[in-house]
């Protein structure tokens, strides 16, 4: 073929403008998302890629980050820390700047290390543990952490519903349900309340009736579970069809109205903690749930907009640091202050854990969850 045709069609190739509006060399800003597309956590999971995709078409639609556009690159974690591991190492191998995930505190405590030593900035938009961020400066969150949420729980428990008897169902093979069952414990004995019963289960539940049973012999005014979706709403549906109610307090691993989809109308009645009151009536909230759900469906989880933000707090610190390069985008990530996202303002701490998030109980009821009130740190 002649050279000049060569050359001429290379030419072509490279200067096609990109359907976001960008000219690019086909070059994008590769951005991992590590979270579960099977296994146990494969549904709850799937409204965070949505959360994500969407920020991903908006960033875009606005010509991507730094004239590239942003190419969300999905890694599943196979819903296990030994799965996030790996899916880490692979994100590590596609050269990405920068990796979002995992979304339960066992799956980011295993991605933590394996992207402080490659030097590459995570940020989790639910890991709740304190210890995750400890894992070194490269290691981000969006979301409160247990301390925050346990202590909450634990006086609204005494003092808004005047339970000062407890029972606590911890899943003692979870890293997060073991952590906020010890802070909630803290907190709750501290405050005056009488902890009756440590209740323990694993994973996928089998044992249930006996549990039950047990807790009701003591009759505590509240049973805090601090585990997911499934395993909760096992445990209260069969406490329903045994003939007891409970008066049932969760965390956010409840992951809200996804509840519903295991428990049933078990759960009428019981209180969670979140990150996000979808009904508030800012303009930022307002406007997110108007334009998610015309493409995505109605939102269900705060850990929707927690990674919307997620990815949002990547692309502002990608601009201020006007590379994207992950050092200099750790750095901009680090100097974060007043950044306004759908879940409340962010500034990073020394621990680059968010400053002053608030925390919102939420009731179920009547098939869906009603705001009760909001807690500042």
């Amino acid at each position: 073929m002649n050279n000049t045709i060569v050359c001429f069609l290379f030419t072509l190739l490279v200067f096609i403008p990109s359907p976001h509006g960008v000219a690019h060399a086909g070059e994008t800003m590769k951005v991992a998302a590590v979270f579960a597309k099977s296994g146990e956590a494969a549904t709850p999971n799937t409204l965070v890629f949505y959360g994500l995709r969407f920020a991903v078409e908006e960033i875009n639609k606005k010509g991507g980050l730094l004239g590239k556009p942003v190419e969300l690159i999905e890694i599943d974690n196979q819903s296990t820390a030994l799965g996030s591991k790996a899916a880490a190492e692979k994100a590590v191998q596609e050269g990405v700047a920068a990796v979002i995930g995992g979304s339960r505190s066992s799956y980011a405590l295993a991605m933590a290390p394996v992207l402080q030593a490659a030097h590459i900035p995570m940020i989790s938009p639910t890991a709740t543990i304190p210890e995750l961020t400890l894992a070194g400066n490269y290691i981000f969150r969006a979301c409160f952490i247990d301390d925050f949420q346990g202590k909450i729980m634990a006086l609204f428990a005494l003092r808004e519903q005047g339970a000062d008897t407890a029972v606590v169902l911890t899943n003692t093979g979870n890293k997060y349900s073991m952590t906020l069952a010890r802070v909630f414990i803290e907190q709750y004995q501290k405050a005056g309340g009488r902890v009756l019963m440590e209740g323990e289960y694993l994973e996928n539940v089998t044992d249930i009736p006996t549990m039950i049973e047990q807790v009701r012999k003591l009759h505590p005014k509240v049973v805090f579970i601090p585990g997911y979706g499934k395993d909760t709403g096992a445990i209260m549906k069969q406490a329903k069809e045994m003939g007891m109610r409970f008066n049932w307090l969760g965390g956010d691993g409840w992951g809200e109205e996804l509840l519903y989809q295991y428990a049933g109308d078990a759960a009428e009645g019981s209180h969670t903690c979140s990150n996000w009151n979808k009904n508030n009536p800012d303009q930022i909230t307002r406007w997110f749930v108007e334009t998610y759900e015309k493409s995505y469906g109605r939102i269900i989880s705060f850990s929707v907009p927690l990674a919307y933000d997620a990815c949002m707090l990547l692309a502002d610190a990608v601009n201020r640091a006007n590379s994207t390069n992950p050092f200099k985008i750790r750095e901009a990530l680090a100097a974060t202050k007043g950044f306004k996202g759908v879940t409340g303002d962010i500034t990073f701490d020394e621990n680059r854990n968010p400053i002053g998030k608030a925390a919102v109980i939420l009731k179920y009821e009547k098939g869906a969850l009603v705001y009760v009130k909001t807690f500042q740190p």
